[in-house]
C-alpha cells in the first residue's frame, strides 16, 4: 500500500516540474456523504496528494479510491467491488487551474474565495468540473477548502436495481488541503 502511495505522489510531481514556487500536499482529506432514509453513506479520505502552482494558478489532486475508509468494513468493501471497481479504475484525478487567479495574491495572508476550474476522472470516466473554493494564505501555507456533488450517473457507476430508491445519484465531497512549499 505505502509503495502505491509513493507512485502516486511520483506521478503527481512528475507532472508538474518541481519549482520553488509549487507547494504540495500528501495528506490532503477528502470526506464523502450521502443520506437517504435508508443508507447514510460517509466515508474519508486523509491520503490526497496535490500540488499548487503560485505562479500561475493550476492545481492537480490525485489519490487512490482504495484510501476511502468507511466505518463499517462490508460497505467499505461493497464500495470498492461493487461500485468504484477500485480494481479496474484505482486513482482519481483532477487537473485544472484557478479561473481567477489574477484578482489574487497568494504571497499575502488573507482569505481568498475563488473558483476552480478542470477536470475530474473517476471510474474511467472524465467530466468538467468548476467549483467555488476558499484558500487561506497564513505564515507560508495556503489552506484549501471546497466541496461540490459527483453524480454517479456520469461516471457510470452502477447501483443494483434493488438500492437505487436507497442511494442517492449525488454524492457531496467535502475536500480540504493544507500546502506546503516543495
Amino acid at each position: 500500500m505505502k509503495k502505491n502511495i509513493i507512485l502516486l505522489i511520483l506521478s503527481v510531481v512528475l507532472i508538474y516540474p518541481i519549482q520553488a514556487q509549487k507547494y504540495i500536499t500528501k495528506d490532503g482529506v477528502i470526506d464523502i456523504f450521502s443520506e437517504t432514509s435508508f443508507f447514510t453513506i460517509k466515508a474519508k479520505n486523509q491520503k490526497v496528494a496535490s500540488i499548487l502552482n503560485v505562479e500561475n494558478g493550476e492545481i492537480v489532486a490525485s489519490t487512490l479510491v482504495r484510501s476511502f475508509k468507511f466505518r463499517e468494513a462490508l460497505v467499505e468493501e461493497h464500495f470498492n467491488e461493487n461500485y468504484m471497481e477500485s480494481h479496474l479504475f484505482p486513482k482519481a484525478l483532477f487537473k485544472g487551474k484557478i479561473t481567477n487567479y489574477s484578482e489574487i495574491d497568494l504571497s499575502k495572508d488573507g482569505t481568498y474565495k475563488v473558483i476552480i476550474e478542470g477536470t475530474f476522472s473517476l471510474h474511467g470516466e472524465t467530466r468538467n468540473l468548476k467549483t467555488p473554493c476558499t484558500l487561506v494564505v497564513k505564515s507560508g501555507t495556503i489552506s484549501g477548502k471546497t466541496e461540490f456533488y459527483v453524480s454517479l450517473q456520469n461516471y457510470k457507476i452502477k447501483i443494483e436495481d434493488q438500492y437505487k430508491d436507497r442511494i442517492k445519484d449525488e454524492i457531496k465531497l467535502e475536500i480540504h488541503f493544507d500546502y506546503k512549499p516543495m
